[in-house]
């Protein structure tokens, strides 16, 4: 006969097995691991890159051409969504603010179009994709450059821009793992 004790463990044993391979099987791959420690070195935590990438349900199990191409859409989705919410507060911005704004909005147009001319020279040309998403985070590092110049205090644009600058940092380790074609 088994004691209230042994009941007891035989449960705690069986709950803590099941959570520790749920949290297993929630693990980020090796590569997205990898991928987002190399990140964080440069830019951001390594959960804000795990995060990032596991807007993709598909990331977890991508192989490094996968990823890459993951890494660039949610750079474009990110960038072509900030353009889009400056173009709203150019709207109804007061004149001190325009400026600044208008410059954002190219910024985040041309961080947009490095994106998109990353990922379509994945396959051609990696150097170049992996050039592309490095001056991705340029043209939004800019946007933040005139904000700090005109001492500009906009809502959500900062936190956007760290966003843009993380996508661009995912998207340059990834394509600076990419194979070189020959």
């Amino acid at each position: 006969m088994y004691s209230l004790a042994a009941h007891r463990f035989m449960f705690l044993t069986i709950l803590l097995a099941f959570v520790s391979r749920s949290k297993a099987a929630n693990a980020p791959s090796i590569l997205m691991q990898d991928i987002c420690k190399e990140t964080a070195k440069s830019h951001g935590s390594y959960d804000d890159c795990v995060s990032a990438l596991e807007l993709d349900p598909t990331a977890d199990s991508a192989d490094i051409n996968k990823l890459a191409k993951i890494s660039l859409q949610l750079g474009i989705s990110n960038t072509a969504d900030t353009r889009n919410y400056i173009k709203k507060l150019l709207k109804n911005a007061t004149p001190e603010s325009q400026e600044t704004l208008n410059t954002c909005l190219s910024s985040y147009v041309a961080a947009t179009a490095s994106f998109k001319s990353a990922l379509s020279e994945l396959g051609e040309d990696p150097l170049s994709a992996n050039y592309d998403s490095l001056v991705a985070g340029d043209d939004v590092q800019a946007c933040e450059d005139e904000m700090a110049r005109n001492k500009a205090q906009i809502p959500g644009i900062i936190t956007r821009n760290n966003y843009g600058k993380l996508y661009s940092a995912i998207a340059f380790v990834v394509t600076n793992h990419l194979p070189q074609i020959s």
